[in-house]
């Protein structure tokens, strides 16, 4: 896995601290509003009204769902991103957290060495890139609305596949962020619903009616929360454009499937891949330098260039994403893989296509 390696520039300071856990609650309609303090990470939600939209922490009339960020704006032709809590104690601790891992403004945020979201830059081991740091939601913000909620599904994946979250936006999609999930199931690990539409190959269509998006679910254990969050933007990659898992093989073996090929990146053939991303065969997507750029801004450095090219040049890599000869997969590392903040050239002209299907609107 690539690390990144401290650096004496001067890191930008977050005042973000994770809270302790608490044990889980079987409560659905907590209705106390989220928090509306300011957060060093610089989002300008709390404190700023857009020109167009709502303005962060108002509220949805009659519903349980609050802007997270400013400018969402229901008549807009966007997607609905929801984030909700499970087994959070106290919910400005929730949306400090949510903010962090969204990343809206595109900046890193510190993790200490226990793996929590910190406030010094001296504390920081390590820097994480969020969902909207990383492209292509990146450059697709105009696409979505992003809520917040406080009310908690019944368990942490009552809301997948056939679960119904208590919301009705057009074009939704929930993730919950459930805090010490061991407490349901010590073996539970995060996971996205498997009701998205989009399939390929062949060019996204958007449905006429229902919902094309799926629900997913992290896991934040209260040991090390940063192995969890470093998660929602690879969720989000499958509940939004169902991008498959990269990593199978690598780290559990084959798990006897028969069909080898799941769409766009990993293919049963060579022949197949060429049919798939033969036109991609040799890109590297220009997200790793917007990562190294964005770890250089907070004191950390990606090492040698280089390395980052190998990891995510689109090639015929062998194995696939089932650890079966011959079979092959797009990048060596991926965000689908190893959570790197990279989709690699493949995923990304998957999910670019997706996210075209929707007009979006400009904030200002």
């Amino acid at each position: 896995m690539l690390r990144p390696q401290r650096t004496a520039v001067g890191a930008v300071a977050f005042a973000i601290v994770l809270a302790g856990c608490s044990q889980g609650s079987d409560s659905t309609t907590t209705t106390t509003a989220p928090a509306t303090t300011t957060t060093a990470i610089p989002l300008a939600t709390m404190t700023t009204t857009p020109k167009t939209g709502m303005a962060a922490g108002e509220q949805i009339p009659a519903t349980a769902l609050w802007a997270l960020v400013p400018g969402n704006d229901l008549d807009a032709d966007r997607i609905n991103l929801i984030v909700a809590p499970w087994g959070w104690e106290d919910h400005a601790d929730f949306e400090v957290a949510a903010s962090a891992v969204l990343s809206w403004e595109g900046n890193a945020f510190l993790i200490g060495e226990a793996g929590e979201i910190v406030t010094d830059p001296a504390d920081a081991t390590w820097a994480q890139l969020g969902t909207f740091a990383i492209e292509p939601w990146r450059s697709s913000r105009d696409k979505f609305n992003v809520w917040i909620t406080d009310v908690e599904p019944e368990t942490p994946v009552a809301w997948l596949n056939d679960g119904e979250p208590p919301f009705d936006l057009p074009d939704q999609s929930v993730v919950t962020l459930a805090l010490h999930a061991e407490v349901v199931n010590p073996d539970l690990t995060s996971v996205a619903g498997m009701d998205n539409v989009f399939v390929g190959p062949g060019q996204p269509e958007r449905p006429l009616l229902g919902n094309p998006f799926a629900n997913s679910m992290v896991v934040v254990p209260a040991t090390y929360p940063q192995v969890g969050l470093r998660s929602v933007p690879h969720e989000l990659g499958h509940a939004l454009f169902n991008l498959a898992d990269e990593y199978v093989g690598q780290q559990q073996g084959f798990d006897g499937r028969e069909d080898l090929s799941s769409w766009p990146s990993c293919a049963e053939t060579p022949e197949e891949a060429d049919e798939w991303w033969g036109d991609l065969v040799g890109d590297v997507d220009p997200m790793a330098e917007i990562w190294a750029a964005e770890m250089k801004e907070v004191g950390f450095s990606m090492g040698d260039p280089a390395d980052l090219v190998f990891f995510i040049e689109v090639s015929n890599v062998d194995g696939g994403c089932y650890d079966i000869d011959g079979s092959v997969r797009a990048t060596f590392d991926s965000l689908m893989n190893d959570n790197i903040p990279v989709l690699g050239s493949v995923n990304r002209r998957w999910a670019e296509q997706i996210l075209g299907l929707w007009e979006g609107a400009p904030r200002s």
